[in-house]
């Protein structure tokens, strides 16, 4: 799978049937010694695959080959699960953390 990442956080990949897929990378998380990218599916998607449409982030494993950055499609299950489960804890923390920070500045 190859990878173009430019300044604006935009990214181009092409999928496993060939197509040129770009995404909005959200944010990197560092998890068991490995670095995911969190990538937000943006236009340019083949209609005939509505499935990709959508407000799900995709999560996948990130390398650096060089100057280039590579993103990975997580095959293991298990991996995923454990990934997952990491960015919903944090991603809670961080909404209750802003919410209450929120909270404090109203009063």
């Amino acid at each position: 799978m190859s990878n173009n990442v430019n300044d604006d956080k935009i990214i181009e990949t092409v999928d496993e049937h060939g197509q040129h897929v770009k995404f909005e990378l959200v944010d990197i998380v560092e998890f068991e010694e490995v670095e995911y990218g969190l990538l937000y599916p943006i236009e340019g998607f083949d209609p005939q695959n509505p499935e990709k449409h959508g407000d799900k982030v995709i999560v996948m494993r990130l390398k650096q080959d060089g100057d280039d950055f590579i993103f990975e499609k997580i095959e293991d299950d298990e991996e995923f699960d454990r990934v997952a489960d990491y960015i919903a804890e944090v991603t809670e923390a961080q909404l209750a953390e802003d919410s209450e920070h929120e909270h404090n500045h109203e009063h």
